[in-house]
């Protein structure tokens, strides 16, 4: 690299909320996001795109005008979608792109990129919701993480992941958060693994979780990964805090970094006007679920530092006057900085804790012993369904009214239908969740071990000391 100074990396992150034949005005949102973002090099001018986000450059976070490096969406599921998002970014200088495929309908998962694509890959969760849920549909979907390695001037590859996980369960804290706890645990292990081989990682998209959740700490600490928006951003107030009623929508967003049931996204409103006014949402004014968290290698000579944060694409659509999307995007621009006693030193993220594991493990026990109980349930589902189809088919025999055979058949044969599905999903299914929650319990096991025998380790080094100074 010669000391070269490497460029900068300005990065965004959108969920795009494209669902076929759910979202609203889904073709009209998905060109606007697509124009946007074919338009987002260009220099910004006082008269156009009347935003909440700052456009102008003098402001403190304010937008690059050189457009973005990297662009990664969430919620694409549509390959046309992509197409027509992919075909206008290239217009901004976005002329690499990757869609990835997972699951039955799609990962919903793609990433534009200025610089070349050197590899790609995707990785679904093991856990994933339930196949029983159809109307969640996160199981079909295929919820993953997929990723690229893009080769930035001078800098060398360096690794950006994108992901969006599973919807329910609250922060992570109960029974149905516990596919979430196992997919950061999963996420956080193919982030060490990247930063093993020695590059740069970015990982963005829609966690689904909050800043104080278990899944973000979780993040944080197992994956050595830090928060760009917490790095470049004072600490919010508390919400019970006199300071935060009184700040504005507005207000509340660029201090909080919300990008999810704000006021003031068109599609949040009328979902908030359902909520009571104690409900947390409406205390804390939306929530932050859209992040970027980074690391480097220890031994690189640059290390990535966030310059700025933004939450951005707020203002609706000129045309249609609703939100380009349910979600904000999130706007990042990170430096490289060298890393020698006059520069940037490699910034410590939080151990993993004894403290943050037990708690995870008690959700994925229980999650474990809940999915041993649903799998018997539905075996004796699939039993009394075998011999319903059974009885159907011999009652046919017997009715009088040929005219009405067709009817005990037809029952039958959707009993037949209902008991192969519940065989499906309380045997096969069953066991693969059983499964795979007992791996991701094993391994939190062994770490908690570990880092408990440290521990020990440590008192008895300190108290041998202590002796020994005693002596």
């Amino acid at each position: 690299m010669d000391g070269q100074s490497p460029n900068k990396l300005r990065v965004l992150s959108l969920n795009c909320w494209g669902l076929w034949l759910v979202a609203d005005k889904r073709k009209q949102r998905i060109e606007a996001i697509a124009d946007w973002i074919a338009h987002s090099a260009d220099p910004p001018q006082s008269d156009s795109r009347t935003s909440y986000h700052s456009h102008d450059n003098s402001a403190p976070g304010g937008s690059s005008p050189t457009g973005f490096d990297v662009v990664a969406l969430q919620e694409l599921w549509v390959r046309r979608d992509y197409e027509i998002v992919a075909h206008r970014a290239k217009e901004a200088g976005l002329v690499h792109a990757r869609f990835f495929y997972s699951g039955a309908i799609g990962s919903g998962l793609a990433i534009l990129s200025r610089h070349p694509i050197v590899s790609a890959f995707v990785s679904p969760y093991p856990l994933n919701g339930f196949p029983l849920h159809f109307i969640e549909g996160d199981f079909f979907a295929g919820k993953a993480v997929c990723g690229v390695t893009v080769d930035v001037p001078t800098v060398g590859d360096v690794d950006v992941l994108n992901t969006h996980m599973y919807a329910p369960g609250g922060e992570g804290d109960t029974v149905t958060g516990a596919h979430r706890v196992a997919q950061a645990w999963e996420l956080a292990r193919i982030t060490t693994e990247k930063a093993e081989r020695g590059r740069h990682v970015l990982v963005t998209g829609d966690f689904n979780s909050q800043p104080h959740s278990i899944i973000m700490k979780m993040l944080q600490t197992h994956g050595s990964l830090r928060d760009a928006w917490a790095d470049t951003h004072p600490a919010p107030p508390s919400i019970t805090s006199a300071s935060h009623r009184a700040l504005s929508p507005l207000e509340v967003m660029h201090t909080h970094g919300i990008t999810c049931d704000s006021p003031l996204n068109t599609y949040s409103a009328a979902k908030l006007r359902k909520r009571s006014p104690a409900d947390e949402v409406h205390l804390r004014g939306g929530k932050r679920l859209d992040y970027f968290l980074y690391r480097s290698p220890v031994d690189a000579p640059w290390q990535l530092s966030p310059e700025r944060c933004d939450v951005t694409l707020t203002e609706p659509v000129p045309s249609l006057g609703v939100s380009y999307s349910d979600h904000f995007a999130v706007d990042a621009t990170f430096a490289f900085v060298p890393t020698t006693p006059q520069g940037q030193k490699v910034l410590p993220s939080d151990p993993l804790k004894a403290e943050l594991l037990s708690p995870a493990l008690s959700t994925l026990h229980a999650a474990y012993r809940a999915s041993l109980s649903s799998s018997r349930f539905q075996m004796r589902l699939f039993a009394s369904c075998v011999i319903a189809a059974l009885a159907l088919v011999v009652t046919s025999s017997f009715e009088p009214l040929r005219a009405l055979n067709w009817l005990w058949v037809l029952l039958g044969v959707g009993a037949g239908a209902a008991g192969a599905t519940l065989l499906y999903t309380g045997f096969v299914g069953g066991q693969w969740e059983a499964g795979q929650l007992r791996n991701v319990i094993g391994e939190m096991e062994a770490e908690l071990e570990r880092i408990r025998v440290a521990r020990s380790d440590e008192r008895a080094s300190v108290e041998t000391e202590d002796g020994g100074w005693g002596r």
